[in-house]
């Protein structure tokens, strides 16, 4: 996690940075002693988690918090005046440590961010490997990479746990993504889903026979039509029959 210390008192700014280099998910990437420079820097180094202390001059980190876009970013105070407790949580900050701050609190409220970052960062990931359509092509992520697949290309799309493969003659990509997702952003009739972890595109169909589909990839086994979904199937392919 990316932490950004905003504390107007240098020694304070130190004690922070010694009890999070405990700490190995934590990366310091910047320190700031106002609210005005702290601004600037959430905005060019997009924190995950801010050490905000309250009482700074110009501009109290309360004040700071109504005005700022924080995004997911999570926000600790940390400040020697508990009053301010109440109106810190008003704020949907993740906690509040009051100075001198003992490790073990410091590692709670720091553990309690770190379980929600996660959770968020698997909520990103699975809304992000699929990424926008439209009428000729998908565009996917395929770990850091951005990957445009034209979908007159795409032969079948089949599920392999948690991700989904797609095979194309030129070869296969595997996104994280859910079936259901799919089923809403392949366009029908022209993908057909076939059972429960197979959809395939029906321009790619060469045959099907005893409820088994043969591709235009020779080299492809055949497709097992499920039986719950051979009367979806035959009403998107009975101009055929």
């Amino acid at each position: 996690m990316k932490i950004l210390i905003v504390d107007d008192e240098p020694i304070a700014q130190e004690v922070i940075q010694k009890l999070a280099g405990k700490i190995p998910f934590l990366e310091i990437v910047g320190t700031c002693d106002d609210a005005f420079s702290a601004l600037e820097m959430i905005n060019s180094l997009q924190p995950d988690l801010i050490f905000l202390d309250i009482q700074m001059p110009g501009m109290t980190g309360v004040e700071m918090l109504r005005v700022v876009q924080r995004n997911s970013t999570q926000v600790i105070f940390t400040t020697a005046y508990p009053e301010y407790a109440l109106e810190g949580f008003d704020l949907n900050v993740t906690d509040y440590l009051l100075k001198p701050i003992p490790f073990e609190r410091f590692f709670q409220a720091v553990n309690k961010a770190h379980v929600w970052y996660l959770k968020n960062q698997q909520e990103i990931n699975a809304n992000d490997d699929l990424i926008r359509t439209d009428q000729e092509y998908i565009w996917v992520k395929e770990g850091k990479k951005h990957v445009q697949i034209r979908l007159l290309d795409v032969v079948i799309v089949r599920a392999m746990a948690d991700y989904m493969e797609f095979i194309m003659p030129e070869g296969k990509v595997m996104v994280h993504a859910t079936m259901s997702k799919l089923e809403k952003l392949l366009p029908a009739p022209a993908f057909i889903r076939v059972n429960r972890s197979t959809i395939v595109r029906q321009g790619a169909i060469r045959s099907i026979e005893d409820l088994h589909i043969e591709t235009i990839l020779p080299k492809l086994e055949r497709i097992a039509i499920g039986p719950t979904y051979w009367e979806s199937v035959k009403e998107y392919i009975k101009e055929m029959f």
